[in-house]
């Protein structure tokens, strides 16, 4: 059948894949296609890395800050007087770093366990101030040389698994996971269905299975691959209930999170995930519009590891980070405009914990900026690449980060 051709059932290929919300649902032939929900198989590593990417550039400097004399905070008082946060959260044994208050709840669940820890100063010489560039940029790798996104080659180093081992939770897919190592993107799993209800419903997706088997072809393994996950989708939802008395934030952030608690608790091979939180980008009233944001991303993590609780947790390491950080001065809009180097959160399992991680420069004078901005002195693909290697086994990072001389910073332990 060619592309835009009706099928008996009405369908043609791309309403049948939008329609599951599968856009990014492809499969190849040496992929092993089974879920432990559907066949009893387990992925071959048990852990999964999601990766959270705060898009606009979120103000590193406002989430986590220096809050002694000796890290800087008397500086940035003069800087950004209204931006240094109130009633922090100091962070023992830092030497002087503190949380925004906002971020409580999440402290309150992961900080005295070791599950949670930070790199600030983070970027890389690549990134520049423009949101497009350095969105493709940390997303491709820090590699001009490839069209494909970081963590598709992570998938490919990782090999075949199940058909939930790579998904991209929105309404696109991000270009970390562009390429064609197959994952599965929705937009929810409420929404991850089959098209059409009642009584055609399952002869339909029963002719539409049968239509394409037998022949070579994309639709040949696309369909059958879909109507699996459609399957498997079915099964987790059936299992979705928050566990643990956590409580969840009204929001898209919080909903995305409840959903991936349902497929971790599954098990049907989750590896890698992606989750996009929006408008970061806080020109103006940075204090109103970052600090809103902030509690319901935090209260929505707070309530993600909650809901799994300590053991399945264990196996989860959520990686949050953004584009590039702010500028150090606030601009007469109370705000702050494009920066350089910005913050990566770290949490859940497999982390060294209860620390601040890398190099920091103390903030006493403008000398002490990279042109007004932090410097960005830890790069941001040591950070992600010591977790994949550490957290996934991927190995070498020759191919995930093209170029990069690996310098871990000893954020994450093995296994």
């Amino acid at each position: 059948m060619r592309c835009g051709e009706q099928n008996p059932a009405g369908l043609t290929r791309r309403r049948f894949l939008a329609g599951v919300g599968a856009l990014g649902v492809s499969v190849v032939g040496s992929q092993v296609v089974t879920t432990r929900v559907a066949y009893g198989a387990p992925a071959s590593n048990p852990n999964t890395v999601i990766v959270i990417f705060l898009r606009g550039g979120a103000d590193g400097l406002r989430i986590l800050s220096p809050h002694s004399a000796d890290l800087g905070v008397n500086y940035l008082r003069i800087a950004r007087p209204a931006l240094v946060p109130n009633n922090a959260i100091a962070l023992d044994g830092t030497g002087g770093w503190a949380l925004h208050p906002a971020m409580a709840p999440l402290h309150q669940v992961l900080w005295s366990t070791g599950e949670m820890t930070f790199v600030p100063a983070s970027s890389n010489k690549g990134v520049t101030r423009s949101h497009f560039q350095a969105q493709q940029f940390v997303e491709q790798g820090g590699s001009s040389s490839v069209s494909t996104g970081w963590l598709d080659r992570v998938l490919a180093r990782l090999g075949p698994g199940t058909t939930f081992r790579g998904l991209a939770d929105g309404f696109a897919l991000p270009m970390s996971m562009a390429g064609n190592q197959p994952k599965i993107s929705m937009s929810s799993l409420a929404t991850f269905d089959f098209p059409g209800a009642g009584a055609s419903r399952g002869p339909a997706m029963t002719a539409l299975g049968t239509l394409y088997r037998g022949f070579d072809g994309p639709l040949s393994s696309d369909v059958p691959e879909a109507l699996s996950a459609v399957a498997t989708a079915e099964v987790i939802r059936s299992l979705t209930t928050v566990q643990n008395a956590a409580v969840y934030p009204d929001g898209p952030t919080a909903a995305a999170l409840k959903d991936l608690v349902a497929i971790l608790r599954a098990e049907v091979g989750l590896q890698v995930a992606t989750l996009d939180v929006s408008s970061w980008d806080t020109h103006t009233s940075e204090a109103l519009g970052l600090d809103a944001l902030l509690a319901n991303t935090a209260q929505a993590l707070a309530a993600f590891f909650t809901d799994l609780g300590p053991a399945r947790r264990s196996r989860v390491t959520v990686i949050v980070q953004s584009e590039f950080g702010r500028r150090v001065a606030m601009n007469a809009s109370g705000g702050t405009d494009h920066g350089h180097g910005g913050l990566v959160w770290l949490l859940g399992g497999g982390l060294i914990g209860n620390k601040v991680h890398g190099t920091w420069v103390p903030l006493a004078s403008d000398a002490d900026l990279d042109g007004g901005d932090v410097q960005g002195l830890n790069d941001v693909f040591n950070v992600l690449g010591e977790v994949v290697t550490k957290r996934l086994g991927v190995g070498s990072l020759s191919t995930v980060f093209p170029g990069l001389s690996y310098a871990p910073l000893g954020v994450a332990r093995a296994g």
